[in-house]
C-alpha cells in the first residue's frame, strides 16, 4: 500500500467534497434548509467545466457544444450554471418547509439527471465525458501534478472555509440563524425572510458548482451516474459525523469517510467472490461506524475555534 498517494488522494477528495459538506451546512445547519437535491447542483458545475474545455465533437461524439475554453473560464461558468440551476429550482422549493422542501429539491435533482441521460446532446447521454483537461498538466511535471492539484484543493477548502465562517459571524448570520430558528418573529420585525433564503441557497450552490468542476478535473470524465442520490446520502453522513452548525467539525466528517472508503478499496483482492463479499461488508462496517458516531459524538467533538464561535460579550467577559 502506497501510503503517500493514499494521503494525497484524501486530502484532494477530501478537500473538494469538504466544500459540498460545508455549502449544505450553511443551508442546513445554520438555514435550516434541508436540500436533498444538492448534487443536482455538483453535476451542473461538472458538466459546465467538462463542456468549456472540452474540444468541439468529433468522431462518435453526441454533444453538440464543445467551447474548449481554459480551465479558469471552465470554473467561472461552472460556478454561473450551479447559479442559474438555483435561480430556477430555488424559488419554488423554498415556498415549502421541512419534508416538502427535501422532496421538492430530491425531485428537481432527479429531473436533471434524468435530462442528462436522455438528452446525449448535452454531455453524450449515459456514456458522458471523457478525457476533461486537468487544469494546466502540461506546464507541471506528472510527477509534481498530483500534490499541486492537492494543495490547489485545500486552499480552495480553505478559502471557503474562512469565507463561510466569517458570513456566519456577521449580522447576516445571525439573521439567517434567527430565520432557521423561528421565521415568524423575523417576519413581524421587518426582514425579508424569502430574500435571505434565497440568497443562501444560491450562494451555497454556487461553491457546490465549482466544487463538482474540481472533482471532475480530478477524475477526468463526467457520467450520470456519478450524480446519484448515493452522492447526496454521503454527504448529508458526513455532516452528520461532524455535527450541524460547525463547519470545522464538516470537514472532519467528510475526511472520516473518504478515508474509511480509500483504505477498504486499497485491499487487493483475489477472487471476484472475495470483491463482492468485500462490498457488502464495506456498507455494513459504514453503518456500524455511522452508528458508533451518533453514539459516542457528544463525547469526541472538538473544535479549536470554539472561542471565535462565542458572541463577542462572551470574549470579551472571558478576556476579563
Amino acid at each position: 500500500m502506497n501510503w503517500l498517494q493514499l494521503g494525497i488522494t484524501v486530502i484532494t477528495l477530501g478537500c473538494i467534497l469538504g466544500v459540498v459538506v460545508m455549502a449544505l451546512n450553511l443551508q442546513y445547519g445554520h438555514g435550516g434548509m434541508v436540500n436533498l437535491g444538492l448534487v443536482a447542483y455538483f453535476a451542473a458545475g461538472a458538466y459546465a467545466y467538462a463542456i468549456a474545455t472540452q474540444p468541439p465533437p468529433s468522431g462518435v461524439d453526441q454533444y453538440v457544444l464543445g467551447l474548449d475554453w481554459p480551465p479558469w473560464a471552465g470554473f467561472l461558468l461552472a460556478g454561473a450554471a450551479a447559479l442559474l440551476f438555483g435561480l430556477i429550482t430555488g424559488p419554488p422549493s423554498l415556498r415549502l418547509r421541512g419534508e416538502y422542501l427535501a422532496i421538492t429539491t430530491f425531485a428537481f435533482a432527479e429531473v436533471f439527471r434524468s435530462l442528462l441521460i436522455n438528452e446525449r446532446r448535452i454531455g453524450n447521454g449515459t456514456l458522458g465525458l471523457a478525457g476533461i483537461e486537468r487544469p494546466y498538466q502540461e506546464a507541471i511535471t506528472f510527477t509534481e501534478y498530483d500534490y499541486v492539484f492537492a494543495a490547489a484543493a485545500a486552499l480552495f477548502a480553505i478559502v471557503t472555509f474562512i469565507v463561510l465562517h466569517r458570513i456566519v459571524a456577521s449580522p447576516y448570520g445571525r439573521l439567517m440563524e434567527a430565520i432557521r430558528d423561528d421565521d415568524v418573529a423575523v417576519v413581524t420585525s421587518g426582514k425579508s425572510v424569502r430574500r435571505v433564503r434565497l440568497s443562501v441557497f444560491l450562494l451555497a450552490a454556487v461553491f457546490i458548482g465549482w466544487a463538482g468542476a474540481f472533482y471532475v478535473s480530478y477524475t477526468t470524465f463526467a457520467t450520470p451516474s456519478l450524480f446519484t442520490a448515493a452522492f447526496t446520502f454521503s454527504i448529508f453522513v458526513a455532516l452528520v459525523f461532524g455535527g450541524a452548525g460547525s463547519f470545522w467539525r464538516a470537514m472532519g466528517g467528510i475526511l472520516v469517510i473518504i478515508l474509511f472508503e480509500e483504505l477498504v478499496r486499497s485491499i487487493s483482492f483475489t477472487t471476484l467472490r472475495a470483491a463482492q463479499i468485500a462490498t457488502g461488508l464495506q456498507v455494513s462496517a459504514f453503518g456500524l461506524l455511522l452508528i458508533l458516531f451518533l453514539r459516542w459524538q457528544p463525547f469526541i467533538r472538538w473544535n479549536p475555534l470554539r472561542r471565535f464561535h462565542k458572541p463577542r460579550y462572551e470574549r470579551i467577559r472571558d478576556s476579563r
